[in-house]
């Protein structure tokens, strides 16, 4: 059984229409609502996780990210003193330390795409996945990195993706 529905109101067929038109191609609600996620994923690293915080990196992890940078004479860091205490220079760089920010690289690489029906974001940093989902790694395998999902929605995001939607749909332009 088919039903068929005719629409006689004006306002309500331009409605239609318009809706019709600017669904073909959402790419620039795709753009706004990538670089909502792309934001979203920034400040993921900034708080070191979200909802839940990331496993810290483990101490001998940072001590040997330090030392084994040179410094602009071409040795290598110092962490510790000649008397055993800690240079400043390691204490400076351990209490700004960040969990999976260390050169900024794979922070810095995350890119939003929009296309007409999707907007992708990601990285193209080749150990972003081990970060993201955890596993071995290195030399035969023998470290276990915790998963690190940096690559995340958050629920206070949704909002502002569907407003971004409405918006292009229904009205004011996202270009």
């Amino acid at each position: 059984m088919d039903i068929k529905v005719e629409v006689k109101d004006e306002a309500v067929v331009n409605l239609l229409n318009r809706l019709k038109s600017r669904a073909r191609d959402l790419t620039p609600a795709m753009r706004v609502i990538g670089e909502i996620v792309r934001s979203s994923v920034l400040k993921n690293f900034m708080a070191g996780g979200r909802p839940d915080r990331w496993t810290p990196t483990k101490v001998l992890s940072t001590y040997l990210s330090y030392t084994m940078r040179k410094t602009g004479s071409g040795s290598r860091r110092k962490a510790y003193t000649l008397r055993g205490g800690l240079t400043k220079g390691f204490e400076r760089y351990a209490a700004g330390k960040k969990t999976l920010i260390d050169t900024g690289r794979l922070k810095n690489s995350i890119t939003a795409r929009a296309y007409s029906g999707r907007a992708v974001v990601g990285t193209n940093v080749i150990y972003a996945a081990i970060h993201q989902f955890g596993g071995m790694a290195g030399r035969g395998r023998k470290v276990r990195i915790p998963a690190r999902p940096f690559l995340m929605v958050q629920d206070e995001d949704w909002p502002a993706i569907r407003q971004s939607l409405e918006r292009h749909l229904f009205g004011g332009s996202e270009r």
